[in-house]
C-alpha cells in the first residue's frame, strides 16, 4: 500500500507539476525549517528501529528505552515530520493538508491495531506503559530538559536500514528545487 501511495503520487507530481509546485522560492527560514523537520524525523525513525532491534530481537520484549521513553510511535512521529517537512519544502501548502490526511487515514488505524496487539501480549505492563508515555506527540517540556541522546542516540550500524530512504529524500529534494527553479 505504501509503495503504491508513493508511486502515485510520484505520478501526479510529474502531471500535474505546474499546480503542485510552487511558483516560486519558499524562503531560506521555510526550507532549514523544513529539513530540521527531516534530519529529526530521521533521527526519530533511525534510533527507534535501532533500539527496537536490539532490546527485541524475538518480539516478546515490550522496549520501553530511547525514543519509546517520549512517545509510543516514534517510527511513525519520525515518518510525519519527514512527510510534512518534505511537503512542506517542496509543494504548495495544500500538498501538506493531502500528505496529513491520507497519513492520518493510514496510521490511526494501523496504531490502533497494533496497540490492541501489545495490550492482549504485555497486558498490565503495556497498560502501565500507555498510562506514563504519549500515543503520538511527545511532552514538548519533558523532552527540552533532557538530553536528547537519551532519546535519540545513534549507532552507525542503525543508519544502514534508513539510508537508501535518506538517499532518496535528499536525491527528490534536489531535483524538485531545481524542477521548481526551472519551471519558474
Amino acid at each position: 500500500m505504501h509503495g503504491f501511495l508513493i508511486g502515485a503520487g510520484v505520478i501526479a507530481i510529474i502531471i500535474f507539476y505546474r499546480h503542485v509546485l510552487p511558483s516560486g522560492p519558499k524562503g531560506f527560514l521555510t526550507d532549514v525549517l523544513c529539513l530540521a523537520g527531516i534530519v529529526i524525523g530521521y533521527l526519530l525513525r533511525i534510533s527507534a528501529r535501532g533500539v527496537k532491534a536490539e532490546n527485541n530481537p524475538d518480539g516478546k520484549t515490550l522496549v520501553i528505552k530511547g525514543p519509546y521513553i517520549m512517545t509510543r510511535n516514534p517510527m511513525y512521529l519520525g515518518t510525519l515530520l519527514i512527510g510534512i517537512s518534505f511537503t512542506g519544502m517542496l509543494f504548495r501548502w495544500w500538498v501538506s493538508l493531502v500528505f496529513l490526511i491520507v497519513y492520518l487515514g493510514i496510521y490511526i488505524a494501523e496504531i490502533k491495531k497494533e496497540e490492541e496487539k501489545l495490550l492482549g501480549f504485555f497486558g498490565a505492563d503495556f497498560k502501565n506503559y500507555c498510562s506514563r508515555i504519549p500515543r503520538f506527540f511527545p511532552d514538548i517540556r519533558k523532552v527540552l530538559v533532557t538530553n536528547p541522546f537519551v532519546y535519540l542516540g545513534i549507532k552507525a550500524k542503525w543508519v544502514k536500514k534508513e539510508f537508501s530512504s535518506i538517499v532518496i529524500t535528499f536525491v527528490l529534494i534536489i531535483a524538485l528545487k531545481a524542477a521548481a527553479l526551472f519551471i519558474s
